[in-house]
């Protein structure tokens, strides 16, 4: 099959239809290479099919000796066809420990999101041998079932949609139609740099493949795609299974007891997705599940990887996106005054807003507060209790969970706990009905009760 206008033109109404993508206007991430050339070219050779404005984007990431030459050609490749083209310059160096492709890559696409406009395509030029190389590389560093789905030819992007047209045509295809169509193109010296595994890939594996297997980047293709049908289908099953175990924020383990190992490990994917965090490794993701499932009652079994960590409690299971410290609160002690914020590291912020009969009395309070972490044996009298309390056993009734009862931030006047974050009120400052006082907002505060975690209430 050979590549053209029309062919590219068929391509793209395809995707489209089959993602009911209405599109208000066009833009194609052009680098200046062969690939993006040609998209650009082709996509103007034929209006039809194309009702919005077409126009480019070239992003800079500070990283190549020669990036004004491509700046440049890429300005004057999109003018010669009569569009406009936006340069974006972006600190694309990676951080320490970070790969320069996934830096690059997160860079430009962060550039390319806030740049489009709502409901607009953004046009890259993956190709078919794109395609190859990167289930082929997914799958050597141990991908799954997503590794060989590879990249989708559509998917939703920044309010409006990514598409990748040219992954049924081949390198050699855009290179011929180039060709013929007198195209100029700039060639990247870093593509011929086997240190980079793509470029390893596609120098010395890739010929050899190809040498044997002609069609391997279209066999590969047609894999991808079974993949991602295949992958659509797990989502659906995987979403009705979650609906039957979840609870709030969390999972019952009773529920999730039930199921064959195989669909436990897909309902915790598909959960600690809406949970905000990345499934972990497949051997993590197997030792969390025994781990939940296998802990005697009375354990409350933890498993962690990097920005996460999972925990069982009282037969429900609860994930958050990152991982508090293994010892200590991550704030420190120290006196408020009101109309301060007190700031409690990843656990958010306190504030004092002025309020009538709720919380702790204005008049009464005389000096500062403190903030203190849960000490240990105290006491605690809330509001309307005649006499104190342990107020390790007034969390436990509260259902406060066991893992942020310690870093609690205790309100304290005079030495007496007067609130316990926003939780509660107590002590001698307690506001009566119609007295002016001072009400506790803990900002960005996260789920504390098992209440809050099963009803999945939402902090402010």
């Amino acid at each position: 099959m050979s590549f053209s206008p029309e062919r590219l033109r068929d391509a793209l109404e395809r995707v489209l239809r089959e993602a009911g993508a209405v599109p208000s206007g066009y833009c194609v991430a052009l680098s200046g290479g062969l690939d993006s050339t040609v998209l650009m070219a082709a996509l103007t050779a034929t209006a039809v099919g194309r009702p919005g404005p077409l126009r480019a984007i070239h992003v800079d990431h500070g990283l190549h000796p020669d990036a004004a030459q491509w700046t440049a050609h890429s300005i004057a490749s999109a003018e010669r066809l009569g569009l406009a083209c936006e340069v974006v310059r972006v600190d694309a160096r990676p951080a320490p420990g970070e790969s320069p492709e996934a830096a690059a890559r997160a860079a430009r696409y962060a550039a390319f999101a806030g740049r489009l406009q709502p409901a607009e395509l953004l046009l890259t030029a993956h190709h078919a041998d794109d395609q190859l190389e990167t289930v082929l590389l997914q799958w050597l560093r141990g991908g799954g079932l997503r590794a060989v789905a590879g990249m989708r030819p559509v998917t939703t992007f920044a309010g409006g949609w990514l598409v990748r047209p040219l992954l049924e045509f081949t390198r050699t295809e855009l290179r011929d139609w180039a060709g013929h169509q007198g195209l100029e193109w700039l060639e990247d010296p870093s593509n011929v740099d086997p240190r980079f595994d793509r470029n390893y890939l596609r120098l010395r594996v890739l010929p050899l493949i190809r040498e044997r297997w002609p069609a391997a980047p279209r066999t590969v293709g047609r894999v991808a795609r079974q993949a991602a049908e295949a992958l659509d289908i797990e989502a659906q099953v995987a979403a009705a299974e979650l609906a039957a175990v979840a609870e709030g924020e969390t999972l019952r383990l009773a529920a999730l007891e039930r199921l064959t190992a195989a669909r436990q490990r897909l309902v915790l994917r598909a959960w600690l997705r809406t949970r905000s965090v990345d499934p972990p490794s497949l051997a993590t993701l197997e030792a969390l599940r025994r781990d939940m499932l296998a802990a005697g009652e009375d354990r409350i079994p933890e498993t962690r990887w990097p920005g996460a960590i999972v925990r069982r409690y009282r037969g429900r299971v609860y994930a958050s996106a990152s991982a508090s410290p293994l010892h200590g609160v991550p704030w420190q002690s120290a006196h408020w005054s009101p109309g301060d914020e007190f700031e409690l590291g990843d656990m958010g912020r306190l504030e004092l807003r002025t309020a009538t009969g709720e919380g702790l009395s204005r008049e009464r309070l005389a000096g500062e507060l403190s903030v203190v972490p849960r000490p240990s044996g105290a006491v605690f009298r809330p509001a309307g209790c005649a006499h104190q309390r342990e107020l390790r056993k007034w969390l436990q009734e509260r259902g406060v969970l066991p893992w942020q009862r310690a870093m609690l931030p205790c309100v304290c006047a005079a030495g007496e706990i007067v609130a316990i974050g926003d939780l509660a009120y107590g002590g001698r400052l307690v506001a009566a009905p119609g007295e002016p006082s001072w009400r506790v907002v803990w900002h960005g505060r996260p789920t504390l009760t098992e209440a809050e975690a099963v009803s999945s209430r939402a902090v402010s």
